[in-house]
C-alpha cells in the first residue's frame, strides 16, 4: 500500500510537470512568435530608413548610413533568433532551445550596450549631421548655377524633397530663387513656385525632427523586444524545471 501511494504520488508530480512544460511551451512560442513579427518589422524598418535617408550620407560628417545598417543587422539577428526559438518550442529539441537560450542572452547584453552607446553619442550625431547640412547648403548655393550638377546638390534637393524643408535655417540662405525643391512636388515642375508654397521650415530643425520621430518608434520596438526576450529567457529557465521526463525514465519508475 506504502509502494501505491509512492507511485500515485511520483504519478501525479509527474503529470503537474507535464502539464506545467506544455503550458509554459507555449506562452515560450506565443513569445517567440511576437519576437519574430517585431523582429521583422526592425528589418523592414531599417531597411525603409536606409533607402528614404540615403542622401544624409552624402552630407552628413558622420556615416550616417551606418546606423541604418546596425539596425538592419540587428533586426535581421532577431528575426533568425526567433525563428530558432520557434522552431526548438516546436520540435521540442533541447538542442535547439540551448542555442536558442545562448544567443538570447548574447542579444541581450547587446542590445543593452548598442542602446546606451547610441544614447550617449545622440547629441554628437545631430551635431554632425546639422554641420554637414550647413555646408552642403552653402555648397549648395554657390554651384547652382552649374548645368552638371554635382553629388551634394543631389543630396540637398532629395533631403528638400523628403524632408519637406528649405534652406539650412530657411529660403534666405539661397540667393535669388530658391531650388525647386523647396516647393511642394505638385509645384516641382511648373517654371516657377508661388512664393506661398515654398516649405517654410529650414532643414536644420526639419531633419532632425522627423529622424527624432523615428528614433522614438525604433526606441519603443527595441524596449518591447527586450522585454520580451527577458520573458522568453524566463520561460526557458523555467522548461528546464519542469522537464518532461522521458519514456525511460517512466518506464524506470512505473516497474515494481
Amino acid at each position: 500500500q506504502h509502494y501505491f501511494i509512492q507511485s500515485n504520488l511520483r504519478m501525479a508530480d509527474e503529470n503537474c510537470s507535464i502539464c506545467c512544460s506544455q503550458i509554459i511551451r507555449t506562452i515560450l512560442f506565443i513569445f517567440n512568435f511576437v519576437f519574430w513579427a517585431l523582429g521583422g518589422t526592425l528589418l523592414v524598418l531599417g531597411i525603409y530608413l536606409k533607402l528614404e535617408y540615403e542622401a544624409l550620407n552624402g552630407i552628413s560628417d558622420d556615416n550616417f548610413g551606418t546606423w541604418m545598417y546596425v539596425l538592419i543587422i540587428v533586426g535581421g539577428v532577431i528575426f533568425f533568433i526567433s525563428f530558432l526559438g520557434c522552431c526548438g518550442t516546436l520540435l521540442q529539441s533541447n538542442n535547439l532551445l540551448m542555442l536558442y537560450f545562448m544567443l538570447l542572452i548574447l542579444m541581450v547584453f547587446g542590445e543593452i550596450g548598442c542602446g546606451a552607446w547610441a544614447y550617449m553619442i545622440r547629441t554628437k550625431i545631430f551635431e554632425d549631421l546639422r554641420s554637414g547640412l550647413e555646408k552642403a547648403v552653402i555648397e549648395y548655393d554657390q554651384t547652382k548655377s552649374d548645368p552638371n550638377g554635382s553629388v551634394v546638390k543631389e543630396a540637398v534637393d532629395s533631403l528638400q524633397s523628403v524632408f519637406k524643408c528649405c534652406g539650412y535655417t530657411g529660403r534666405i540662405d539661397y540667393s535669388g530663387t530658391p531650388p525647386r525643391s523647396c516647393c511642394p512636388i505638385i509645384e516641382q515642375n511648373l517654371p516657377h513656385c508661388s512664393e506661398a508654397t515654398y516649405f517654410p521650415q529650414g532643414c536644420k530643425d526639419g531633419i532632425p525632427d522627423k529622424i527624432k520621430k523615428n528614433f522614438w518608434l525604433i526606441g519603443i520596438i527595441l524596449g518591447l523586444l527586450l522585454i520580451l526576450e527577458v520573458m522568453c529567457l524566463i520561460c526557458y529557465i523555467l522548461t528546464r524545471y519542469f522537464k518532461e521526463p522521458s519514456f525511460e525514465e517512466l518506464q524506470s519508475e512505473t516497474a515494481p
